[in-house]
């Protein structure tokens, strides 16, 4: 990813980026139309070159940055982006040659399964300082499912967040890091705006993203120099463990 000027500049396989334009584009105009978020508009994508170009957006901090700030709008920001996402499941739609489903394990029935965004982390979501907006980033699928998948189940992206909000915790924060509440806030937004999806299969996925995390955690650290990796690990660790707890222990908020 390159910034030039204006644009964002992304290069890479032509087949994965012209998924991603195409869930950007609809995406940008569901955004506008529910006024709970923005996507950055494509302006350009040649298929041939394999360059897909979106508009660069100034001033945009991500969530996991507010949560480290501790800053005073996080919770509302955790709401709205529980909706959006609920939103985002609602309406997003692909033509059918772009229906590529998740793994086995991360499929619904048949009349469950939605189209996801795939990578939907707290580093994806930012707020833009200069609007005020909640804007979702990144809409390829997530290198631990190969950035192919499109569809599936919606626990997929749900719980992606969650542990992104536990994983995301700084090292000198883990003790006090309030990774439910913030997990607790995004839920109630997606639950509100979603009142007719009943979510009784969110246990059965909890073992599916812890398993699929611990091997994102060995691999993330192996990337690490030994004593950088050790200190990754540790932390890692330890909110892992918060994690799958939350997760066993969760109740959704009424």
């Amino acid at each position: 990813m390159e910034f030039i000027g204006d644009i964002v500049r992304k290069t890479g396989e032509s087949n994965l980026l012209a998924v991603e334009a195409t869930k950007a584009s609809r995406a940008y105009e569901i955004g506008k139309d529910s006024g709970l978020f923005d996507v950055p508009k494509v302006v350009g994508f040649d298929a041939e070159a394999g360059v897909l170009e979106f508009e660069r957006l100034n001033g945009l901090v991500t969530l996991l940055d507010l949560a480290i700030r501790r800053d005073r709008r996080l919770p509302e920001l955790l709401k709205k982006t529980g909706q959006a996402l609920g939103i985002i499941h609602r309406d997003l739609t692909l033509p059918e040659d772009m229906k590529h489903e998740l793994p086995p394990g991360w499929m619904a029935a048949a009349d469950e399964n939605v189209f996801i965004h795939g990578d939907f982390a707290c580093i994806n979501v930012c707020f833009h300082e200069p609007s005020g907006n909640l804007v979702i980033l990144d809409w390829s699928a997530a290198p631990m499912v190969a950035r192919t998948p499109t569809y599936g189940s919606r626990y997929f992206d749900i719980l992606l967040f969650i542990s992104s909000v536990f994983h995301g915790a700084p090292y000198r924060r883990i003790l006090n890091w309030d990774a439910k509440g913030m997990a607790d806030t995004f839920l109630k937004g997606y639950c509100e705006i979603s009142a007719e999806v009943k979510l009784n299969d969110f246990k059965n996925y909890s073992s599916k993203i812890c398993r699929l995390q611990r091997k994102n955690i060995r691999h993330l650290a192996r990337q690490r120099r030994p004593l950088r990796a050790m200190g990754y690990m540790f932390c890692q660790t330890v909110m892992h463990a918060r994690f799958c707890l939350f997760l066993r222990r969760h109740e959704l908020p009424g």
